[in-house]
């Protein structure tokens, strides 16, 4: 049985200018926050349990605004520009949308928690196509957590409680699956994101063993790096990821209320982020999006709001 509300999640700095609080191994390497904005609501521009952010070619910003079963489109400055959707199972409606993405078409990806499926959208918010359907074979979804895409433009399912990552051609047929539940090496339990680097390995948040995993393009483990803790390079949820330009890995580590990156390897590189209300600070985070200038975006789950920061390089 499917959980609901913040406990699905569950088995799913302050600093006015500059954040520099975490600790760090990259002394070129700081974040700085920007800009806030949301509040608790259902009016546009608000949010209930933001889950997901995603970014277009143009800058704007798509957020998961789960509690709403909705998605909101912003300006890179976060300027409300539109919204769909509403609770339901048809075409267009959403039961707590998840880590949607943006594809190479410039169509917005939304898998959802409750409908077991992904739906497919224009910029617009226009309902375009879906797949999936509630079950564990080839293609069936339970619970599908998070989308990307390869450099071929198939799409890679997280597929939370089956434990497995999917691959679908453009059009949503099922290709090949990889993963299984489990602790071991190359197992998964509860993914919950995924993207691909520059060399075109597929990094999953394997969620609650509190680690990355990196696979091949086919699936085969290459690497992990995480574990249960507090400290830097250590997770409590690693439940999103996202690459920059550098192809460095930024992991949201949801219940230390930071976000931590690292190199391509995985060696640790610097974190930022604390509990709290305050600019920088985190409530749970949620996702991350990471535009090519360098501007950060972050889903802040229980301060209901998305928060801006921008990298600096020395």
């Amino acid at each position: 049985m499917k959980l609901s509300n913040f406990n699905r999640l569950s088995v799913l700095l302050i600093a006015v200018a500059l954040i520099s609080f975490g600790c760090s191994k990259d002394n070129n390497l700081e974040i700085e926050f920007v800009t806030q904005w949301g509040g608790t609501g259902s009016e546009p521009g608000k949010f209930s349990e933001p889950i997901g952010v995603a970014l277009d070619t143009e800058g704007n910003i798509y957020v998961s605004d789960a509690g709403n079963n909705r998605i909101q489109k912003f300006t890179p400055d976060g300027k409300f520009v539109a919204q769909w959707g509403r609770a339901g199972s048809a075409e267009g409606e959403f039961d707590r949308p998840m880590h949607l993405a943006v594809g190479a078409d410039g169509f917005i990806y939304v898998p959802e928690y409750g409908n077991d499926r992904v739906q497919v959208f224009n910029a617009e918010g226009e309902f375009q196509s879906q797949w999936g359907k509630t079950g564990k074979g080839p293609g069936e979804l339970d619970a599908p957590a998070g989308v990307n895409f390869d450099s071929k433009g198939n799409i890679l399912l997280a597929d939370f409680y089956n434990h497995r990552i999917q691959i679908l051609n453009p059009k949503g047929k099922f290709q090949h699956e990889f993963a299984s539940e489990g602790h071991e090496f190359g197992q998964l339990y509860y993914p919950t994101d995924i993207v691909v680097d520059q060399q075109g390995d597929i990094l999953v948040a394997d969620a609650y063993n509190h680690r990355i995993q990196k696979f091949s393009p086919i699936g085969e483990p290459l690497n992990s790096f995480g574990q249960k803790g507090k400290e830097p390079g250590q997770f409590d949820v690693a439940n999103a990821i996202a690459t920059d330009h550098k192809n460095r890995i930024f992991v949201v580590d949801f219940y230390n209320n930071r976000i931590q990156i690292f190199d391509d390897s995985g060696e640790f590189l610097y974190q930022f982020g604390s509990a709290g209300k305050a600019d920088g600070q985190f409530e749970h985070p949620t996702d991350i999006a990471i535009s090519e200038e360098g501007k950060i975006y972050v889903a802040d789950f229980g301060n209901n709001r998305i928060q801006k920061f921008r990298i600096l390089e020395k």
